[in-house]
């Protein structure tokens, strides 16, 4: 982040000892406590409802609360300079989730429950309404990309290693894809909306183990929930989904950290038959090949990172064990 960031800290009521580098971020030592600056480039109308959203989470599940400046806002605008906007808020304090630990993703999955019980406004207390996040809509436009990319490949004449071998895999995975995305739009967007509506629920948008953090305080253990700025309107299901996708394909679609992970989620809130659906319809895309996809078609051609082609390996190897996961738990 741009040290010149820092002179939006004037616009706050605080007394700063010290600030230092975070990730992407200004660390500050404030006689109020610790604080985090950062750049936010959202709608900053959408912060309101944020913080009314903040403050419906109690002691024992924390997050990195907004701050008001001066002039009562949510947000500082870096003026003069480049007009970057930026936000303060609470440092949350504690040990990183680990993707590694079986014990820290059941606490963060138990946590996800906890916040998605807590993350619902009823829509005459909302003073920002947002648009439904409907699953089907992006599944389609990644397809549609699946399906450009590979005319380009196919029209190419000088094919890299990585390139044949993407192409070799290529029917299998599109075909998939389309597959996963003429069912999903079977689904009723209409009845999604409506269901998401009126329940008034939010989800963190960004659910993943380095936005969670274990810590302790005067009250006692806590579970600190972070960067919430990237909510969206949709329900659990989404931040289930990408958690679970992430830490599978960590440890090699495992079935007993899938079934951990579930119970862990399930035991706090169980998933109604309108989640339960698009949950088991976003683990049925293949987005990991998508996402290896559309990192192609947007470098450089002409050299390729081995991690890209590591990753469709992996990809490959770990096909028979998500095929077996998915026939136990979602099928």
């Amino acid at each position: 982040m741009n040290d010149k960031a820092v002179s939006v800290l004037e616009q706050y009521d605080m007394a700063i000892n010290r600030t230092f580098k975070g990730r992407g971020t200004i660390i500050c030592d404030t006689q109020q406590g610790m604080r985090v600056l950062k750049e936010y480039r959202g709608r900053t109308e959408k912060l309101e409802l944020l913080y009314q959203l903040q403050n419906r989470l109690n002691d024992s599940l924390r997050t990195d609360m907004l701050i008001r400046n001066r002039e009562g806002g949510l947000y500082a605008a870096n003026q003069g300079i480049d007009n970057s906007i930026y936000i303060l808020e609470e440092y949350v304090d504690g040990k990183e989730c680990s993707y590694k630990n079986e014990e820290d993703i059941v606490r963060a999955c138990g946590a996800m429950a906890k916040l998605h019980l807590k993350f619902m406004l009823p829509a005459s207390e909302n003073v920002c309404p947002m648009p439904v996040f409907f699953y089907a809509d992006e599944m389609e436009k990644h397809t549609m990309e699946c399906k450009r990319v590979k005319n380009y490949l196919k029209k190419l004449h000088n094919k890299t290693d990585f390139e044949r071998a993407l192409l070799r895999e290529y029917d299998y995975f599109l075909d998939r894809a389309v597959d996963v995305t003429k069912r999903a739009k079977q689904e009723s967007q209409a009845e999604y909306e409506a269901y998401v509506n009126s329940n008034g629920l939010y989800c963190h948008g960004d659910y993943q183990y380095h936005n969670v953090v274990f810590g302790k305080g005067g009250s006692g253990a806590y579970t600190g929930i972070i960067n919430l700025e990237h909510f969206a309107h949709d329900c659990g299901a989404r931040d289930f989904y990408l958690l679970f996708r992430k830490i599978s394909e960590k440890c090699d679609w495992s079935v007993d950290m899938a079934q951990s992970m579930l119970d862990a989620y399930q035991n706090r809130r169980v998933f109604p038959p309108i989640e339960w659906r698009s949950l088991c319809l976003r683990l049925e895309y293949p987005e990991k090949f998508w996402k290896i996809i559309n990192f192609y078609y947007n470098s450089r051609k002409s050299w390729m990172p081995n991690r890209n082609y590591d990753k469709l390996e992996s990809l490959i190897g770990q096909e028979k064990n998500r095929e077996k996961l998915l026939d136990k738990f979602f099928s």
